[in-house]
């Protein structure tokens, strides 16, 4: 085998190595749309100057987490989709059609499409994360 043979398979394995590796990369960070931490989903909230985030909402599903802190007013209209809330953290109410009921940590809620609803905040901030299909 000649010398240059050697070095033109080397160059086409190095091009070949480049574009297997940038693919890879690519690919980790598509999964990664697919995966996000809690904290750095409260981080994002932090930042985003409202009381609540959208965080999936382009994949047939919409989640998203809301916080709301004492004093705070949940100004949130009804959905024309059936709702499911999950309390993370905190206490207070859920007003629905008039009636108020208690939350607390670790309760999941479902809205009805098309219900007057909001939370009221109780003696702690309440985080609370949304799931509806789009």
């Amino acid at each position: 085998m000649c010398y240059s043979h050697l070095q033109s398979s080397s160059t086409y394995i190095e091009i070949y190595s480049r574009v297997l590796a940038e693919w890879v990369i690519e690919s980790l960070e598509k999964e990664e749309d697919n995966f996000i931490g809690l904290d750095k989903v409260i981080a994002d909230l932090n930042g985003n100057g409202s009381y609540f985030l959208n965080v999936f909402n382009n994949k047939g599903v919409d989640l998203g987490i809301l916080r709301l802190r004492k004093g705070e007013t949940d100004t949130q209209l009804p959905h024309p989709v059936n709702e499911v809330y999950f309390v993370v953290e905190g206490n207070g109410f859920i007003e629905m059609e008039g009636k108020l009921k208690p939350v607390k940590r670790a309760d999941f809620i479902f809205v009805p499409a098309d219900v007057h609803h909001r939370f009221i905040v109780g003696n702690q901030d309440l985080v609370v994360i949304y799931f509806f299909s789009s």
